[in-house]
């Protein structure tokens, strides 16, 4: 098989074979020297623009299946006034290094499992933190020490608003039972603490 068109490939398909584009495709010179060029091949047309380099940094393929963008370059921004949504069945990022910052607040969701991991260290870092096993166990597991630092470290201390929620939807004799005694108010707690706008580094 001849290699001739080898230059001029479509983006990779699966099952989808490179074949010589079909002639008569038209060009648009560029002031910076490169080329907007818009051809028919047999994956469907094609739209490229092309740096002075000969190196491609835009490429628009329409096929019967939907439309593929490729953009390349040392560098490749995409900006938005408003919202930016993307929905596809599967996302995915492979990159050497990952920023992501939001001058509000970030909301991570996941409909089933979440695994988090970290090569090296791990940090987070909040005026409050919660963690919360709604119907499973919490395991912590360290290699070494595990240590608790607090203003108090307390044990099966719930707070008032606990209390009060597990009374309401206590039904029977038993969960009245089973209800923390504890009268509200009581100073084993302490108040929790009002946020603080922090200044940045």
């Amino acid at each position: 098989m001849s290699g001739g068109g080898a230059g001029r490939r479509a983006p990779a398909r699966k099952g989808a074979v490179a074949k010589r584009p079909a002639a008569g495709s038209r060009s648009l010179a560029l002031r910076d020297g490169g080329l907007v060029r818009l051809s028919t091949e047999p994956a469907g047309e094609t739209l490229r623009v092309v740096s002075a380099g000969g190196e491609v940094r835009l490429e628009v393929l329409v096929t019967p299946e939907g439309a593929v963008l490729r953009l390349a370059g040392p560098r490749v921004a995409i900006e938005a006034e408003g919202a930016l949504a993307v929905r596809c069945a599967s996302f995915e990022v492979r990159a050497e290094q990952i920023s992501l910052g939001a001058a509000g607040e970030v909301s991570l969701a996941a409909g089933r499992g979440l695994e988090l991991h970290a090569g090296h260290d791990a940090l987070v870092s909040a005026q409050a933190v919660k963690v919360e096993a709604r119907r499973g166990e919490l395991a912590l597991q360290a290699n070494d020490d595990v240590a608790l630092n607090g203003e108090r470290v307390l044990l099966n201390c719930p707070t008032d608003e606990e209390v009060e929620r597990r009374s309401r939807e206590a039904a029977t004799l038993k969960d009245l039972l089973e209800l923390p005694f504890r009268a509200p108010g009581d100073p084993r707690r302490l108040p929790p603490s009002d946020p603080v706008e922090e200044k940045k580094p």
